[in-house]
């Protein structure tokens, strides 16, 4: 594995790379994670960003809400990114679009009121309901959505 973490889309139309070690990922089970990816977010916390493009002429990005962002190839549909709007400089990269899975644990489960039953993610780690996981950016549920 490099010491770069790098990563595209299935086309490779978005190709980037980090400018830092991934620590850990999270995994996000809210309502508008399970539309976009098609199950839980699985990602790479980024908190200070650090994402720099050597491809990205199809990334586009979707205002999910007044807070976030979600960025995906226009052409071959991967969603990549999800970022926080404003001065947080926030980024999840969906860890399935890196070249090379981060040798890494899950940090915390996020929404997990809004977990479907049918699977549960092992290990000994937080697990935070939506108003708690909010709560630690500073926002109610009223604003989120």
């Amino acid at each position: 594995m490099t010491d770069t973490p790098t990563g595209q889309c299935l086309c490779g139309s978005v190709a980037f790379s980090l400018e830092k070690p991934i620590s850990h990922v999270d995994a996000c089970h809210c309502r508008m994670c399970q539309r976009w990816m098609g199950g839980p977010f699985i990602g790479a916390d980024l908190r200070d960003g650090g994402v720099r493009f050597s491809k990205d002429e199809t990334l586009t990005w979707y205002e999910s809400s007044d807070w976030a962002m979600r960025g995906f190839c226009s052409r071959c549909g991967s969603s990549m990114f999800y970022r926080l709007k404003g001065e947080a400089n926030f980024w999840a990269i969906a860890i399935g679009v890196l070249d090379h899975a981060p040798d890494t644990t899950l940090g915390k489960e996020i929404f997990i009121d809004e977990k479907p039953a049918l699977y549960a993610l092992q290990g000994d780690h937080p697990r935070l309901t939506g108003e708690e996981f909010l709560a630690t950016l500073n926002l109610s549920s009223d604003e989120a959505n």
